[in-house]
This record gives structure tokens, C-alpha cells and sequence, in this order.
């Protein structure tokens, strides 16, 4: 093959590749940890796992002493659209932060955003979802 094929090709293969969402492949892409590892988290969903409609589920979040880390925001986005959402309710006991009516309207791919903070330390979560 010559040179300027050989170039084609490859980034044809490249484009393939990048056409299938990788995020697809699971139902729900949960971290264990906050974006800069600040909190282990820990996510319990109500009806096992997101879905289309109205979502609640508990987050525990711990700093490296242990302490419990509060949920104080969440924001939601489909990557490639601009939904506004209504904020979920948030409310936090005993370690755990409930968050309740989180409304993801439409099937695919979403980005919730997780604000999580103790005093002095703040992180958030990226919680990616694919919604069928």
C-alpha cells in the first residue's frame, strides 16, 4: 500500500473506533473514588441502577480518616445537548446523603456531577450513566 493510503486507513479505523461509546458498554460507570481521590464513595441506587424518569439514590462519601463527606451539589448534562434540569433534593444524615428526584429525561449517555465537601476539603464525582 502506499504511504497516503496506509494514512487513510489507519485514521478510518481511528474514526470506527471512536464511533462506538465506550460508555455503552455498562449501565451505569461508577467511580470508587472522587476526581482527585479525596473521598471513597460508595452509591446505592433505590431501583438498582439509573433509568429514564426520576432517580434517588444514597451516596456515602469518606475522606482517608474516615470522616463522612457531605453531598452539597448535583448537576446533570447530556454531553452534546443543553437540558436544563431541576437540582435534585439532597438531604444528609448519619454519613449518607440522600439524593432524591434526579431527573433524567432521555435515553443515552449523561454526565451527573457530584459536589462533594467536608470542611477544608472539597471534590466532585462524575457519575457517566448510559440510559437505554
Amino acid at each position: 500500500m502506499t504511504p497516503v493510503r496506509n494514512t487513510v486507513m489507519a485514521l478510518a479505523a481511528l474514526a470506527l473506533a471512536g464511533c462506538g461509546d465506550p460508555a455503552l458498554a455498562d449501565d451505569d460507570a461508577m467511580p470508587a473514588a472522587s476526581e482527585r481521590g479525596t473521598f471513597a464513595l460508595v452509591i446505592a441506587h433505590d431501583d438498582g441502577a439509573f433509568r429514564r424518569g426520576a432517580n434517588s439514590f444514597v451516596v456515602r462519601a469518606t475522606d482517608r480518616a474516615g470522616r463522612p463527606a457531605s453531598v452539597v451539589g448535583v448537576a446533570a448534562r447530556m454531553p452534546g445537548h443543553d437540558h436544563g434540569l431541576t437540582p435534585p433534593r439532597i438531604d444528609c444524615a448519619d454519613g449518607a446523603c440522600r439524593v432524591s428526584d434526579l431527573v433524567l429525561a432521555m435515553p443515552g449517555r449523561w454526565e451527573i456531577t457530584l459536589a462533594l465537601a467536608l470542611p477544608g476539603e472539597r471534590d466532585d464525582a462524575l457519575l457517566a450513566p448510559v440510559l437505554r
